[in-house]
């Protein structure tokens, strides 16, 4: 009755705990003003998150729960910077405007893919990786991107052209297939996380921006496991069961980080279970980075 009312999570109450925490701060890192999330343990070692979809919503329950014994940083992509090697040097020069010398990554979705061309590009920094229901770049996932890149100018224009609220609502339709695998009161949790995201209006623009950065990703270089040979035996990857990406995908990822003696587990849920079981997977994590 009314009392299981009470109980139900809402993503968004525990969101607004979590800013008066830990609210934004801002930072003018080369003329560009970013806000970003920074808190955790002194001198304890520091957790980069890179988000899917530009969702930095998503990692609040990590950064709550690792805050004890690490540090995190969340940040927002600077919108005028689409080429991902730009990008990562924008991360850097944030890290160094910090004062924060070495992190562990953890990348979902196409964070997840640029969780790995940060820690290629700046092995002097990465100290662990942690992948979770994501892809590498040698995916059909990204060769469809090719295929279909003609599509995208005309899907940002109209992206562009639509009203904010119009375009959450498509958003919010899109995002409830990725937690049919769900439980009822997961589905529920997951649809207080869109909302949550989707309220602030600014999130168009960071939409469009992750359309046009993911469809940037199709021309990248194919990793070569060679260029996350000091991360070996450092690297988990999170394998949802219902992920959206194919098995094949799942299985390139997979090929990749076992040649370099990744712990390669199964999670439960979908593309969102990360969010909506979250305790799942920070427990995984926190075994993987206690062993290290």
């Amino acid at each position: 009755g009314e009392n299981a009312m009470c109980d139900t999570r809402n993503f968004r109450k525990e969101y607004d705990v979590f800013l008066q925490r830990f609210p934004h701060r801002t930072a003018v890192i080369e003329d560009i003003k970013v806000r970003y999330q920074y808190g955790g343990k002194e001198n304890a070692p520091v957790i980069l998150f890179f988000n899917g979809l530009e969702m930095q919503e998503t990692w609040m329950p990590y950064a709550l729960h690792f805050v004890q014994n690490y540090r995190f940083l969340i940040y927002e992509y600077p919108l005028h910077i689409t080429n991902v090697d730009e990008q990562m040097a924008f991360t850097f020069a944030l890290l160094k405007a910090l004062a924060i010398r070495q992190v562990i990554l953890i990348g979902c979705s196409d964070g997840g893919v640029h969780a790995q061309i940060f820690a290629k590009n700046y092995p002097e920094v990465v100290t662990k990786m942690i992948l979770i229901t994501t892809l590498t770049l040698d995916s059909d996932y990204l060769r469809h991107i090719k295929k279909a890149w003609f599509v995208t100018p005309l899907l940002l224009l109209f992206l562009k052209l639509i009203p904010a609220k119009t375009e959450m609502n498509l958003l919010l339709k899109k995002c409830q297939g990725f937690l049919t695998c769900e439980s009822p009161e997961g589905q529920a949790y997951g649809r207080t996380f869109y909302e949550t995201v989707t309220s602030d209006l600014c999130y168009k623009q960071r939409y469009i921006h992750s359309v046009k950065c993911v469809s940037l990703l199709k021309d990248y270089p194919v990793f070569d496991p060679t260029d996350f040979a000091y991360l070996r035996g450092k690297i988990q990857v999170l394998i949802p069961e219902n992920d959206i990406f194919t098995k094949e995908d799942q299985a390139r990822l997979s090929a990749l980080f076992e040649k370099l003696d990744a712990e390669i587990l199964r999670a439960p849920g979908g593309h969102m279970g990360f969010v909506v079981q979250a305790e799942d997977y920070m427990e995984k994590i926190e075994k993987f980075l206690a062993r290290q």
